[in-house]
């Protein structure tokens, strides 16, 4: 017999729950990566349909 039979709770038994895995593998059923993920494409359109953020456009110039 090798290992321990306590889960985390510190409760003993057979029909524990199994270890649900890392984080990163099961995030993306977490709704803040969804919205994080969100704002980040937002962000990401935002810098490249503004010309990189730029007051002034390339190849404009004003008199």
């Amino acid at each position: 017999m090798t290992g321990s039979k306590h889960n985390r709770e510190g409760n003993s038994g057979e029909a524990s729950e199994p270890d649900p895995g890392p984080y990163w593998r099961r995030m993306h059923y977490d709704w803040r990566f969804w919205v994080g993920a969100i704002f980040m494409a937002a962000a990401l359109a935002i810098y490249v349909l503004s010309d990189d953020l730029a007051s002034i456009p390339h190849g404009h110039r004003f008199p």
